[in-house]
């Protein structure tokens, strides 16, 4: 354990450094002016339609179903054409932020700072006018319609293609084999630490892309349920960055990192943490539903009983939060040339049965009354997000909402991970980094 644990800076200062000359600049043109020819295309096969389409999530569970759904709608629409692009994910931002910037696309899946960095811009059309009037609005659920108009009601930037929510996934029979119950609370965590060999570790940390996910999955838990709609904000509308309980929570994940976390997750993000979970590596791991497919297919089936579910962590009075939304939207961009072409794309194939395909294969939550009540979703692994739904004490945030708070989201959202990477090198303190996060989210013009 001890050489591990003195590799532990070495590892962090690689890390930061990646992390240091791989941002991506957020796009900063104006969008273009809409204009009514742009909602009016009539393709035929003498004048044909291309709609190019990006998503950000690519993966062999879902890029052949929506290659087929483009190639059905086609095949009903005489003149339309789907072109469907798949970047590796580690390419997805810039490729993305880069077909935006140069007005070469149609339809995006905008994850993380895209989405926010693209409305602030004006990059996106405002698609509710529209989308209401489809057969797809009629059959999404209320929550998913609540989440559409996130950003600022009335307006819909984007529509959600599946649930992400949060659970635990957890190496049951390794806890029990140890004596050591499964935590409940992040300082379960860090005391189960007394469990750890020389090549298992508790928890699998998030120290690469996303990191700033674990100072918030913390901080939540430490101050709910004082927290308003936007899960950055006190319900006084304060930043939670501010708080004596956020000094104690980071104070205590910086404890797990160093104590209960293998050294290499520093480096790791969203491939690395899950396979250190499924390989052995990392008992205890934080982590979206889909991850449910991965575990089952590269470690075993749930039913054998070594893995199990668990609620994300509580803090000391009881409480855990997290975001519940689509971590995967599709929106059309403002300068598409025929918005009603792609929006009857995006109609398509957020209609079941196409939705609910889509869901089942790529392991997200559905958005669809009707995929919802598919007793798929309700077994298994899966049961566990009926007793997070249950639970009062879980809080559920649909995301950062505002137009003031999104820009500044936006704006600092790419020095979040470089602060965390700052952090575990040794180069940031939990104070120093809180400082920085409330200046840049806690400042009047961020508030809504």
């Amino acid at each position: 354990m001890s050489k591990l644990i003195s590799t532990r800076k070495a590892a962090a200062v690689v890390a930061s450094l990646a992390l240091a000359f791989g941002g991506i600049s957020a796009a900063t043109s104006s969008a273009a002016t809409k204009v009514a020819k742009d909602w009016s295309c009539k393709p035929t096969k003498a004048k044909p339609v291309t709609i190019r389409m990006i998503e950000y999530f690519a993966g062999p569970a879902r890029t052949p179903l929506l290659n087929a759904f483009a190639r059905q709608y086609e095949q009903k629409n005489p003149g339309v054409k789907i072109d469907l692009i798949s970047p590796s994910q580690a390419d997805s931002p810039a490729k993305i932020t880069q077909l935006i910037q140069a007005k070469n696309v149609d339809i995006v899946e905008p994850a993380g700072a895209i989405y926010s960095q693209a409305v602030v811009a004006g990059q996106l059309a405002d698609i509710a006018k529209q989308f209401k009037k489809t057969k797809a609005w009629k059959y999404l659920t209320p929550y998913t319609k609540k989440m559409a108009e996130q950003t600022t009601k009335g307006k819909i930037y984007g529509i959600g293609n599946g649930y992400y929510t949060k659970a635990s996934f957890v190496r049951a029979d390794r806890f029990k084999a140890a004596g050591v119950a499964i935590p409940k609370t992040w300082n379960d965590i860090y005391n189960a630490k007394s469990m750890q060999t020389d090549n298992q570790y508790v928890y699998a940390m998030r120290g690469a892309a996303a990191a700033h996910s674990q100072a918030l999955f913390v901080i939540h838990a430490h101050l709910a349920p004082n927290l308003n709609q936007t899960g950055l904000q006190t319900k006084d509308g304060k930043s939670i960055f501010a708080t004596a309980e956020a000094q104690t929570a980071m104070d205590l994940l910086l404890k797990i990192w160093k104590e209960a976390a293998p050294a290499a997750s520093v480096a790791w993000g969203y491939p690395e943490m899950v396979k250190g979970f499924h390989t052995g590596v990392a008992n205890y791991l934080i982590q979206d539903n889909e991850v449910i497919q991965i575990v089952e297919e590269n470690f075993e089936p749930y039913e054998k009983g070594n893995w199990t579910m668990a609620q994300i962590p509580k803090g000391p009075t009881g409480y855990s939060a997290q975001f519940i939304g689509a971590g995967g939207l599709w929106s059309i961009t403002k300068s598409a040339k025929c918005k009603n072409v792609a929006l009857g794309f995006l109609d398509y194939i957020t209609q079941d049965p196409q939705h609910s395909a889509f869901a089942r294969a790529y392991g997200v939550g559905p958005v669809t009354t009707t995929a919802s009540k598919d007793p798929f979703f309700k077994t298994g692994a899966w049961s566990i997000y009926a007793k997070i739904n249950a639970d009062k004490k879980e809080l559920k945030f649909s995301g950062v909402r505002g137009p003031k708070l999104t820009a500044c989201y936006g704006a600092i959202y790419g020095q979040l991970d470089k602060d965390m990477a700052k952090l575990y090198t040794g180069d940031l303190t939990t104070t120093e980094l809180l400082k920085g996060w409330d200046d840049g989210l806690g400042k009047a013009d961020c508030i809504d």
